[in-house]
């Protein structure tokens, strides 16, 4: 059977800074207003923490009877039962307008968005709270803190606008409208998004994959019953294919460039399914000499890559990170002088925020970088597996370096940390698999003869006098992981002289 897996990534837009303060105060009222509703809906259901307990008999598939918890939408319906006014329930028991009067008129998906945020919320603290008692409610006891939850617009709080594949020059800005409380009523605003033009493109293939998802509805449920079951591969029809975007969200972040120290952005998820990667044993038995890609990575030079092809070496590339290091090492280094300057330090105060800010984008847009390298790499060359070191804890370097020079040190091994955590993301989506192996000897090892060598910065030369052989250490490093992927490395071991007696135990007298 096929397994498949859900992605999710986000595009980020930004809304112009100088927006109408009027549509600001929207945003912020429309933001307020959703969290104290599910704020109110957090008293409701900690009032109410016997639900969570109780559990519902149900029919399994065999005849048989069992027991379980609550569903989401039965939580959902009693919420709105004991909460809302109908015809049905003209006296709810706690009426979210007394509390809320402004709710009143709230679109019925985001009311329901606030119900299950606040279900979420309090199943956690109350599975956390219980584990405390159970511990001898040792330490403080949790508490259920208040909510801060961006606006989610679904699909009747929002009007897309049609993404046009040509860029217009006299066009700065793309409006797109959404349902805010606005001046005591819901009603639709208009929001200036400036769009990048790959996010322009990745919308308008968004646009296309949901028509085709339409259609592809629209076929089944023409030659289906009613309530008729779909099969797995109809339902693997509508699963998103490439990426589709999903409801989004509008986010407030602290910003000293915008008016009111405020910015604004909207966060889009896109959704894609995916075969899942299968197991690296099971890829290798059904294909021994299957393209891989090895990389070895280093400090002052970030990566060496090598795709390898029927066992053969194929392409390589490598990745420098000598300027790299040595910004990185300048700020250090005026970070340190600056420290010296101002003494001892204040507690729980952030010294050079701006500067330490700068070294970690400076080592995430790096690892980024490289990152993106490797998955190119491997997809150029047809690889469905990435081979990486296995990292171990950082070990300060023997040799004297100054105090900058130790972070910067540190700092560039964690680095490759970051490199391979994106890279299995980005791996992962394009549904290549990520695998690690011991470094030991990687290195040490020559890797045609199978002979300890000596390794000089990144010079390595091999010592069997029988055959003479230098190379880049690093490159030795990564044609050995190849080794360790196929399983024919050979582990050096210490050989014993064969007249060598051994040890005997002295008898107590």
């Amino acid at each position: 059977m096929r397994t498949t897996a859900r992605l999710i990534k986000t595009i980020k837009l930004g809304i112009h800074k100088e927006m109408n303060p009027g549509k600001r105060k929207a945003i912020l009222d429309t933001q307020a207003l959703y969290n104290q509703t599910i704020a109110f809906y957090m008293d409701f259901f900690a009032d109410h923490l016997a639900i969570f307990d109780e559990k519902k008999g149900y029919e399994k598939k065999d005849g048989t009877t069992g027991e379980r918890p609550w569903t989401a939408q039965e939580l959902l319906t009693f919420a709105e039962i004991h909460t809302l006014e109908t015809k049905a329930h003209p006296h709810p028991m706690h009426p979210l307008i007394e509390i809320l009067p402004d709710a009143r008129t709230m679109p019925v998906s985001l009311r329901r968005a606030a119900i299950n945020h606040a279900v979420g919320k309090v199943k956690a603290w109350y599975s956390v709270h219980k584990r405390w008692e159970a511990d001898g409610q040792q330490g403080r006891p949790p508490k259920l803190g208040a909510p801060n939850e961006p606006i989610t617009f679904y699909a009747d709080m929002a009007q897309n606008p049609d993404f046009d594949l040509m860029a217009r020059n006299e066009t700065r800005h793309t409006f797109i409208a959404v349902k805010l409380w606005s001046e005591d009523r819901w009603k639709f605003v208009q929001m200036p998004v400036a769009i990048h033009d790959k996010a322009r493109l990745e919308l308008a293939a968004s646009q296309a994959e949901q028509a085709r998802i339409r259609e592809e509805t629209a076929t089944i449920q023409a030659v289906k019953a009613p309530r008729g079951t779909w099969s797995a591969e109809e339902r693997a029809l509508i699963q998103p294919q490439a990426w589709c975007a999903q409801s989004f969200s509008i986010y407030v972040r602290k910003d000293k460039r915008y008016p009111d120290d405020q910015r604004f952005s909207i966060h889009i998820p896109m959704e894609k399914r995916i075969e899942t990667p299968k197991k690296a044993e099971i890829q290798r038995a059904a294909h021994p000499d299957m393209p891989v890609v090895t990389v070895d990575l280093g400090v002052n030079r970030l990566a060496v890559m090598g795709a390898f092809i029927n066992s053969q070496l194929v392409a390589t590339k490598f990745v420098h990170g000598g300027e790299l290091n040595h910004h990185r090492h300048q700020l250090l280094s005026v970070i340190n002088n600056k420290r010296q300057q101002s003494g001892r330090l204040q507690p729980d105060v952030q010294d050079n925020a701006f500067l330490w800010e700068k070294v970690r984008n400076l080592d995430e847009n790096a690892a980024r970088q490289v990152a993106s390298q490797i998955v190119g790499f491997a997809r150029l060359h047809g690889a469905q597996v990435i081979v990486f070191e296995y990292l171990r804890q950082y070990r300060p370097p023997k040799e004297k370096m100054s105090r900058s020079g130790r972070k910067n040190h540190k700092r560039g091994y964690w680095l490759r940390g970051q490199i391979v955590e994106w890279a299995r993301d980005l791996a992962f989506r394009e549904g290549v698999l990520t695998v690690e192996r011991n470094p030991a000897y990687t290195s040490q090892m020559c890797p045609h003869c199978r002979t300890l060598g000596e390794r000089k910065g990144h010079r390595f030369t091999c010592e069997n006098p029988d055959h003479v052989y230098q190379a880049d250490a690093d490159f030795v490093g990564m044609m050995n992981l190849y080794k360790k992927w196929t399983k024919t490395f050979a582990y050096p071991r210490k050989n014993k002289k064969a007249d060598e007696p051994k040890p005997v135990t002295a008898a107590a007298v």
